[in-house]
Parts: C-alpha cells; sequence; structure tokens
C-alpha cells in the first residue's frame, strides 16, 4: 500500500513537470507586431489603390484613343457646330485644330468652345459654349455671353413678312428702321454687324442681288421653314404685327471628312456666292438631315417638321445678318424692301479687303 501511495506522488510530480506557463510578451515586443501588421496592411491596400489607379488610366486611355480614332469625336464636335450655327444666325463656333473632350467614365463626352461673330474682318469672341453628351443621351449645350453691357440683348431677331400673318397688303403695315438713326450717329472709321428683315420671303439669290452694290459680307440668313403655317412653334409678338419665331439659318458651306472632322469652312457670302447659293442651300439641306438623324436634342422634331417642309418647297429667306463699314451699312435704308434694322457689335476700322464690287454706272 505505501509503495503505492509513492508511486502515485511519484506520478504526480512528474504531471505537474509537463505543465508550462506561457510566455509573457514585453510591452515592446507587442508594440512591434501590431505594427508589423498594420504596415502590412497598409502595404496591401497601396497597392490596391494602385492597382485601381492603373486599371482606371488604362481604361480611360483606351476611351479616349477609341473616342479620337473611331470619329466619336469629330461626331461630337461637328454636331456642336451644326446646332449653333444652324439655329443662331451669324455665330460661329470655334473651329480648333486639336479640341480638347473630356470624356467621362461613364462615356460622357464634355467640351467647351470660343463663340465669335463676324464684325469687319475680325473674329470677335462673345461667349462660349459649353456641351456634353452621353454614350446613347442628347446633345445639351449651354451659352455663356460676354456682354459688354448690362441688360442688352444681343441676340439678332427677325420679323417674319406679314404676308406670311396676315392677308392685309405689305403697304398698310409701317416700315420699321429700329437702330438705323443709332448707326448713323456712328463715326467714320468703325465697322459693325448689323441684321434686318424683309418685308417678303426672297430667294437668296435674290438678296444677295440687292445687297450686291453695297461693300459689306453676308454672315447668315434666316430661312423661313413653314413656322406658324406648317406647323406650330414658340414666337413672340411685338406691336400686334410683328412676329419672333425660332428660325434655321442659311450660313456658308462647312465640309467635312467621311470621319466628320471638319476639312473646309468658309465665314462668309461674298460677292463670288451670289451665283452659287444653290450650293449653300444644298448643303443647308444637308445639314439639317445629318443633324435630324445622327443627333439627339431637344426640338428635334420641329426640325424634322422644318426638313419636311423645305423638301416639299424652295428655300426662301427673309432677313440677313451683314457686317462691313459704317456708312455702307447706313446705305441699306435706300432699300424699302429692308427694315427693323438691328445694330450689332462695332469695331474700329479693319476693312481692307475689298468684298463686294459696285456695279459700273
Amino acid at each position: 500500500m505505501h509503495d503505492e501511495i509513492e508511486k502515485q506522488g511519484t506520478d504526480v510530480h512528474r504531471y505537474e513537470d509537463l505543465i508550462t506557463e506561457p510566455p509573457k510578451w514585453s510591452k515592446k515586443k507587442f508594440n512591434r507586431m501590431m505594427w508589423r501588421t498594420r504596415m502590412n496592411k497598409l502595404k496591401n491596400a497601396a497597392s490596391a489603390v494602385i492597382l485601381l489607379f492603373l486599371l482606371y488610366t488604362v481604361y480611360i486611355s483606351v476611351i479616349h484613343i477609341y473616342f479620337n480614332t473611331s470619329g466619336v469625336n469629330g461626331t461630337f464636335i461637328r454636331s456642336i457646330i451644326t446646332m449653333v450655327e444652324l439655329h443662331e444666325n451669324g455665330v460661329r463656333v470655334e473651329r480648333p485644330a486639336n479640341s480638347t473632350i473630356e470624356v467621362t467614365p461613364f462615356l460622357t463626352q464634355k467640351t467647351t468652345l470660343k463663340l465669335y461673330r463676324n464684325v469687319g474682318d475680325w473674329q470677335v469672341i462673345t461667349g462660349e459654349i459649353r456641351a456634353k453628351k452621353g454614350v446613347f443621351g442628347e446633345l445639351t449645350y449651354s451659352f455663356e455671353n460676354m456682354s459688354t453691357y448690362l441688360n442688352k440683348n444681343s441676340h439678332t431677331s427677325f420679323i417674319l413678312p406679314a404676308s406670311i400673318m396676315f392677308d392685309k397688303p405689305i403697304k398698310d403695315i409701317p416700315r420699321q428702321e429700329g437702330d438705323l438713326e443709332q448707326l448713323s450717329k456712328i463715326e467714320d472709321g468703325n465697322v459693325a454687324e448689323l441684321s434686318f428683315s424683309t418685308n417678303t420671303l426672297v430667294s437668296p439669290e435674290h438678296l444677295m442681288g440687292l445687297l450686291a452694290q453695297y461693300n459689306i459680307v453676308v454672315t447668315g440668313m434666316p430661312v423661313y421653314a413653314g413656322e406658324l403655317k406648317a406647323f406650330d412653334t414658340s414666337h413672340s409678338v411685338a406691336g400686334g404685327t410683328d412676329y419672333y419665331v425660332p428660325y434655321l439659318n442659311l450660313r456658308p458651306t462647312s465640309g467635312y471628312d467621311d470621319n466628320n472632322e471638319l476639312s473646309s469652312w468658309q465665314l462668309y457670302f461674298a460677292a463670288a456666292d451670289k451665283g452659287k447659293m444653290s450650293e449653300h442651300v444644298k448643303n443647308l439641306m444637308s445639314e439639317l438631315e445629318w443633324m435630324t438623324t445622327n443627333i439627339q436634342y431637344n426640338g428635334v422634331n420641329q426640325d424634322k417638321e422644318r426638313l419636311a417642309y423645305l423638301l416639299k418647297n424652295e428655300v426662301q429667306v427673309y432677313g440677313a445678318t451683314v457686317t462691313g463699314p459704317v456708312r455702307e451699312l447706313e446705305k441699306l435704308k435706300e432699300q424699302p424692301e429692308f427694315r427693323e434694322f438691328r445694330l450689332g457689335r462695332i469695331e474700329v476700322w479693319n476693312w481692307d479687303k475689298k468684298y463686294f464690287k459696285r456695279p459700273s454706272s
């Protein structure tokens, strides 16, 4: 019995010898371990961020390369130029050699381009246009005009010929001279921009013939395309007889290549265009058809109605925006066909070239 108890005691002693205490971590060693763990996590996070940045950079680069080489950016710029210049008389959109176009990760194109008007022989910057277009969305844009004066409306307006809206003879409606008196106060040595309306609808060739005797150039003409007769549109009325409507603008021809890159353009109608207005009219129809087919924008359905009207009827205009020396512009009052003169920008003399030859007496 005694031997057994002694044996058990020996066994217990041997079991206790197997029990060891866990190692004790010093505070310094523990902090070192935590620091290493945090650094590993930070390295992993930084690696993930760098990888995502590289993937994003590659993605954006591929998008820009594709948009530039496939003609998508060319189509975007052509859309802006066509939209603005067909709906805004006399205004031009900047034609940069290399357009700066931002493409977002969601494939939205954005750009800002300068707007200018021809005043004499200068292209005078009058504002900016900010445009954007989603990959499957509509083209939208907004203007930021650089107006010299507060509360001045720089938008040229044209009055529809009274014969369109009324059955009364034209002679019963008094002629409105608008800003002609103000124009007469401007000294020699200046050039200006001027717009006017006509009493009747006329062909572009006929209007160019009336202007041929003056030393001026034409930057645009409002086209009648069935507004308020073939279809309804927004409009305003002044004096009970003067109807203002949105209009299409007959502008000088612009040419594009197969990728919709601008290849040629003309700033104004000069003397040589008198016998070539049919080419500019043909270009108008082509641009209008391209615009209504390839662009989604506010007002596309109305432009389709305009196109349908012009395909059935000849293109006629009811005014013009012109520029040249102030004394030449003042002479336009000699034409009884012209009315509602609107004075635009004025600049110092810059008219060295003679665009129109006076007919020999």
